[in-house]
């Protein structure tokens, strides 16, 4: 009977253990998620958005880190590029990231890219629209439309511009929970110059 006894007192302390330990890790995942809600401006998304079956599923973790890259980059600004092609002259403009978690791994890199359109003829310069892409299995980016206009006291070749987008995640440890988060590019370039800056911040982190 002691021994029958023993094994069950050893049962019971393991049980309370793992339920523990399970608990502890229920919290800490919700904690975080909470705390990037908060820390980053994320908000939820609804599933109707379309085209919901190509979001990727990750950990709350990967969000982070994600974000975290964008939020320590928020005050970086790039240099833009224009190059020609067929059809159109075009202003390049890249941010190339590298996420990582808390304790220090890297993760996968992400790129966010926009190819603004344009002609320049008899002194004229005349927008074809904005291209949008990304390369990353983390999210999904989306992109509408692009503000575009003269720069106050300046010449007539220089641009102010700025487009307001989305970062999808699903949150695979939170239920697969639809998330979005608002991203502003925003730059000015001269067309006459043939230079220009821009950047990506979380809108949080806007100015």
């Amino acid at each position: 009977m002691k021994t029958i006894y023993f094994f069950i007192v050893i049962a019971l302390a393991f049980g309370f253990t793992s339920c523990t330990s399970t608990a502890d890790d229920v919290v800490e995942s919700t904690s975080l998620f909470e705390s990037i809600m908060d820390t980053y401006g994320v908000e939820y998304a609804s599933y109707s958005v379309a085209g919901v079956d190509n979001i990727p599923s990750v950990l709350t973790e990967e969000v982070r880190g994600v974000l975290e890259a964008l939020r320590q980059n928020s005050n970086e600004l790039h240099d833009c590029t224009r190059i020609s092609d067929k059809d159109f002259e075009k202003v390049v403009m890249s941010g190339n990231y590298k996420a990582v978690t808390r304790n220090g791994t890297a993760a996968e890199g992400f790129a966010l890219n926009v190819e603004l359109k344009f002609s320049f003829e008899k002194e004229q310069v005349y927008y074809w629209g904005t291209d949008y892409s990304y390369s990353s299995d983390l999210f999904d980016w989306r992109a509408q439309g692009l503000s575009l206009t003269p720069m106050k006291n300046s010449d007539d070749y220089t641009y102010e511009f700025e487009s307001e987008s989305y970062l999808y995640f699903k949150v695979s440890d939170e239920a697969n929970t639809l998330v979005k988060v608002p991203v502003v590019f925003r730059g000015n370039y001269s067309f006459q110059m043939q230079k220009g800056t821009y950047s990506f911040k979380l809108l949080k982190y806007s100015e």
